[in-house]
């Protein structure tokens, strides 16, 4: 009896073994299959993650693509929130307004300084600086449940757009005037050429008496008369200039002989400063109309008794210089950048063809006619020329 509880102890610890392998195993299997799992689960999360990368990369890209597209448009695009902040401002809108997308993002479009008003059928967008004739929408933004997530402005600039309108009706009003103009100039030019012939007979035939005075003032006249109408017809059917070498200061100085008598009928003080070596490639004829178109205005501006300067010279440019100077009233601010616009005059019986013309007649030379004028101080006019190389 003694040796039987020993053999029952070992049959017992030899189950327990047995048990506790079979736990192992079990153990063993469970883990095997955790591992597995977790190998699995490693390899969605990787692939999850690979396609979550994807996704941003290509809504990124998207929203660079589309950030370009916004950027390259010639239209300003303002993008708001929905507190009425800016979140996008493009390129357009940078140059149109003058601000930078730096000092706006993140600010209230109210506060930017930018107003719009209403003028008839135009709107007009104002700034500190400047004002633009403009095409101007809102539109909200809405997310697929409807909710407003923020509002886009869109500005077209139409100021170039409103000008070209304006010279076009101009230029159909202008071609109309100008063939009435021709038309008129053909009526009247014959009989004036006959009066100015009789007028310069009748002054050679007075000699030295005293009315020989009226005569050249009669003759005088119809030369000022002569030259309007030139400017008409010129006007009306402008010629191609004629180009040879010519050199300045004949021209200048037959220009004047010719207007002698209107400069000393009015007692003007003329004083000329010359310049014998410009040399200029243009045509002769064309350059002493817009040389008696400028002394016209400076001999009208200075009046009785005034004084007129014109000084020629070569300037640091290599370019030829004439420069008529008057001691007149001057011209406003707000009309000198309107002298050289056809039938603007701020005389009251002035054509406002004179200086249109000679601008015309300048730009087809390669040239250009400048003024500078300050209110009770007189008026400078510079006709410059390339000299001929």
């Amino acid at each position: 009896m003694e040796n039987v509880k020993p053999i029952e102890d070992i049959s017992r610890l030899n189950d327990a073994f047995q048990n506790f392998m079979l736990a192992s195993q079990s153990l063993e299997h469970m883990y095997q299959q955790l591992k597995d799992r977790v190998v699995y689960l490693t390899g969605e999360l990787e692939q999850k993650n690979k396609l979550l990368e994807k996704a941003l990369y290509d809504t990124e890209e998207a929203e660079d693509y589309l950030k370009g597209i916004l950027e390259s448009l010639s239209e300003s695009i303002i993008v708001l929130d929905p507190s009425g902040n800016v979140t996008m401002f493009n390129r357009a809108a940078q140059i149109l307004t003058g601000l930078s997308a730096a000092d706006v993002i993140g600010r209230p479009f109210n506060a930017l300084g930018i107003k719009f008003e209403d003028e008839g059928a135009d709107t007009f967008m104002k700034t500190r600086k400047k004002q633009h004739n403009v095409f101007m929408s809102r539109s909200n933004v809405s997310d697929s449940r409807g909710f407003v997530r923020g509002q886009v402005i869109m500005i077209q600039d139409m100021t170039r757009m409103k000008e070209l309108e304006s010279h076009q009706e101009r230029n159909k009003r202008l071609i109309a005037m100008g063939e009435m103009a021709a038309q008129i100039v053909h009526e009247i030019r014959s009989p004036l050429c006959s009066i100015e012939l009789y007028a310069s007979m009748l002054e050679n035939e007075l000699g030295s008496a005293p009315q020989t005075n009226f005569a050249k003032g009669i003759y005088t006249g119809i030369r000022s008369l002569n030259n309007i109408l030139t400017n008409m017809l010129f006007f009306a059917k402008p010629q191609k200039p004629v180009f040879h070498s010519s050199t300045l200061n004949p021209i200048v100085s037959e220009t004047i002989f010719m207007l002698m008598p209107l400069v000393e009928a009015r007692g003007i003080q003329f004083t000329r400063s010359e310049c014998s070596d410009a040399q200029v490639l243009g045509d002769s004829e064309l350059l002493k109309q817009v040389l008696m178109n400028v002394i016209i205005n400076a001999i009208q501006a200075a009046g009785e008794g005034g004084e007129i300067f014109i000084n020629e010279c070569i300037n640091d440019n290599k370019a030829a210089v004439v420069e008529v100077r008057d001691n007149g009233e001057g011209i406003d601010s707000e009309n000198l950048e309107r002298i050289f616009d056809p039938f603007f005059s701020t005389k009251e019986k002035g054509t406002g063809l004179g200086l249109a013309i000679a601008s015309k007649i300048m730009l087809a030379h390669g040239g250009i006619i400048r003024a500078k004028s300050k209110k009770g101080k007189g008026s400078t006019f510079q006709i410059v020329l390339p000299l001929k190389l």
